[in-house]
Parts: C-alpha cells; structure tokens; sequence
C-alpha cells in the first residue's frame, strides 16, 4: 500500500470518502500486550500527547491517522501554562524519572522540529510555613539524585530575575533545568511534521463507536469510518467518552479544577525563569508574550459556574474574558509591576485531564484489545518521552519498564 497516498491531510468532512480506506493488517487480541505486528494506528485526540505519539510512530514507518474533535491543542494542550519540569519530588519516583528523562526528550524534539524552548529554569517560593517546609524537604530529596536544584535566599533570586520583586526573607527553590514552551505551536509542529511524513490529520471529526473486529479495530465518527490494528486513545478530558464506547471503566478517570490562563502581547524583556508563588504564576516565552496563571483557579461565583457548565476553553464573549484577565494581571503585577501594563491577548480556560491517583496511565488495555491508552495530567511535560516509549511498545512489542508505575491495571 502507497502511504502518501492512502494518508492525506484534511481538516473537515470533505474528500474524506477518498481518504478513507481500510487500514488493515495483522490484529490480534495479543496486540494488547505487544507482541503482534501493529502497521496501523489511528490517534483519538491531537492535543500535544496525542501529536507526539503520532509523530513517533509515523516517523518510523507507521502508517497514522489522528482523529481531533475540535482543532488541534484547542483543549488542555492550548491552554496550559506550560512549565515543562522535574524540579520537585513525585510519589513514586519513578514519576520524578519519567519527567526528567521528558526534559531530555525535549532537548531532541527541540532540535528536530525547531521548536522554540525557554531553558532559563524556575524559581518557586510560598508565603504559607507549611508549603515551604514542603518545597524545602521535596528539593533536598531530589538533591540526592542530582538534581540541579537549590533552596536560594532573595537576594540571589533577585538576581536571576531582577525584575521580580520578592518580599521577605524568604528561601526559593530554585531548579536550573526547568523551562516553557508554546504547547499549541509544539504540537502543530508535531502535526505537521506527521502530514510530511504521509501521516493524516482529521478534525473537526468526533468519534461515535469503537468496535474490535477479529483482525482490526474500526473507528466510526461523523466524517468517516477508519479500520486500523490499533488505536491510541489520547482524547485528554474526552478519555471518558472514549472509554465508554469500548467498555471501560472510566473511574479512574477524573477531571481537575478548570485553570484560567491569560496570554499577553508581545512586551519588552521582562522574565528568565518560570516563577511559581502562593497565588501566581508566570514566565516569558521567546517570543516576548508573557503567560500567566493563577494558582487558587477561578472564583467558585454563580456566573463562572454556569459558563463553565459546558467545559469551555475560551471565553464567549470579551465582557466575560475581562474579568478574569484582570484578576490574574493583578495577582501578577505585585511580583513584577511591569505586567501592569500589559495588553492581553489570550484568556483560555485550561480543563486538566487528570487521573484519580494523579499519575499518568499508559499502556496497552488487557480488557480492551487493540486500545492503547494515554491519559495524565502535566502532559506538556510528559509529551516528548511518552510519545517516545508508547511508540516503542507498540511498534516494537516491548513493555518498558520506565512505564510500570502507569498501567491502568493498578486501579
């Protein structure tokens, strides 16, 4: 079969019944532990896991087609903060190694799809006793893996960042190795460079059924039907949906506190790091466009909780975007008073997809043959080194063991 010919890029309904064929190979129910040949997959969900799992496996010869309900990274992805990091220490560790292994991940994926990182680390500090004594005693644990990071006073805080002013005598975490990226450009980068390899990419196109044949599994959505041997469900707050069509239990399953993320214009020089406090966050991309968020999320009001209703991921109208823009600028300004005068360009809603335990699931489903699954919060960070593995243990019929701690059989 000619790949650049069956796969083809589109982005709406039509010409879909000629880019459509049958993506049929070997399938069995052993896929599902890897050890059958998979040719074909089709990717439910192009946010930025989703596009990195597809890059992964087209770029080795797999023939790919992504399925995205709205338009890429317009969920979680586009609205993320987008600290990418290994600066404190996850339960187990085997997370803390996931990331820092992702931040090498980066480092390549940079390289290959020319995509702008901002390497300038992090700074993390809390005015409640209680959360730094916890940031304090996470540092000094990671300290014993040798992490790049140190409990630093404000005077030499002020000098990695003097334009951001911290009050008191305070002790901030400060990691070397952190930095941020513009998750919506990474993934088109992604999604792009899955089209270039003969991949193809369909949205807006949502899923209807999923149904396992004896040697296929068939997607059925509103623009098409698809057969491929396996299908990697990355849908992020959608999994459920997903999850529902093939009969799993979608328990494990949850969705996080909505975060509201504003994106500035362009401004002058202001920030080197990612800044993480009490009450907001914030760091500069290369670009020059400040992001910020705030850390206790919206105010729980009638108003928000009615928009919300729907999990949007943007703001109808400008009225309604004005005062959360100006709540999270505010929370800001007290650290850099610059940002005051800032001109916002962006407010998002960011909706966190997040399992029940808060740790990733990923893997091949023993009760769902054909379905690998991919579903986990810090997913900007995770992005590059699990599109790398899931690739592996799909393509190559392996089980990494770096993934152990994130099957879906611990629940």
């Amino acid at each position: 079969m000619d790949r650049r010919r069956f796969l083809r890029s589109v982005s709406a309904a039509a010409g879909l019944a000629a880019a459509s064929p049958a993506m049929r190979t070997a399938f069995s129910a052993e896929s599902a532990t890897g050890s059958s040949k998979v040719n074909s997959v089709a990717v439910i969900g192009a946010g930025i896991v989703g596009a990195s799992i597809a890059y992964n496996l087209v770029k080795r010869g797999c023939e790919v087609i992504v399925i995205e309900k709205n338009a890429p990274a317009s969920q979680a992805s586009g609205n993320s903060f987008a600290w990418i990091n290994a600066s404190y220490f996850d339960t187990p560790h085997s997370y803390y190694v996931l990331r820092t292994h992702s931040l090498n991940e980066y480092h390549r994926l940079a390289q290959d799809l020319e995509i702008p990182i901002r390497w300038g680390g992090s700074l993390e500090w809390y005015e409640s006793a209680a959360q730094q004594s916890e940031v304090i005693a996470g540092v000094q644990r990671i300290q014993g893996s040798g992490a790049p990071t140190w409990m630093i006073d404000a005077e030499a805080a002020s000098a990695i960042e003097p334009n951001v002013r911290i009050d008191g005598d305070r002790q901030i975490a400060w990691c070397t190795r952190d930095g941020a990226v513009d998750p919506a450009g990474t993934t088109r980068a992604l999604l792009d460079r899955v089209v270039g390899y003969g991949g193809a990419v369909f949205h807006p196109a949502t899923v209807t059924d999923i149904t396992r044949q004896q040697d296929s599994v068939r997607v059925v959505s509103n623009v098409g039907a698809f057969e491929a041997d396996l299908v990697v469900v990355a849908a992020g707050v959608g999994a459920s949906d997903i999850a529902r069509m093939i009969g799993l239990d979608v328990n494990p399953l949850r969705l996080a506190t909505p975060g509201v993320i504003v994106t500035t214009e362009p401004m002058e020089p202001l920030l080197n790091t990612v800044a993480y406090t009490s009450d907001a966050h914030f760091h500069q991309r290369s670009d020059g466009r400040v992001v910020i968020g705030e850390k206790a999320g919206a105010p729980q009001t009638d108003q928000h909780q009615a928009f919300l209703t729907d999990r949007p991921n943007a703001y109808p109208t400008t009225e309604l975007a004005n005062e959360p823009a100006a709540r999270v600028i505010d929370l800001a300004r007290r650290y850099v008073p610059q940002i005051a005068d800032a001109k916002v360009e962006r407010v998002g809603v960011g909706w966190r997809p997040l399992p029940r335990d808060g740790l990733p699931i990923v893997g091949h489903l023993k009760a769902a043959p054909g379905i690998y699954l991919a579903a986990m919060h810090s997913g900007v960070t995770l992005a590059p080194i699990i599109g790398h593995l899931a690739a592996m243990e799909i393509l190559d019929g392996v089980r990494v063991d770096l993934l152990s701690d994130f099957r879906y059989d611990r629940f």
